[in-house]
């Protein structure tokens, strides 16, 4: 198994953590409200998912692309939160 990893979001009503819950062939980042992104093992690949869009047909989850390595995938996942969590800051 992989060790869980722990990321903070900022949200409204204070400090959360989004903590990954990992098997072999699907991973997901959620918090305690929300299910916020999973990746999923196609073959010797790993695909992303934000769980918090839908794709551009409005059927699904928006893919964020197909990575090489479990890493990278969760990278994928964690950076589209690390870029809310910016922009939340210079809103005013």
């Amino acid at each position: 198994m992989f060790p869980a990893k722990q990321i903070d979001k900022r949200a409204s009503n204070g400090l959360q953590v989004a903590v990954w819950t990992d098997s072999e062939t699907v991973c997901c980042l959620a918090d305690e409200e929300r299910h916020l992104g999973h990746i999923v093992r196609a073959g010797g690949n790993w695909l992303a998912f934000d769980a918090t869009h839908l794709n551009d047909h409005g059927t699904s989850f928006r893919c964020l692309g197909c990575c090489t390595t479990i890493t990278l995938a969760k990278f994928a996942v964690e950076r589209v939160f690390g870029e809310v969590r910016a922009m939340t800051a210079t809103l005013q």
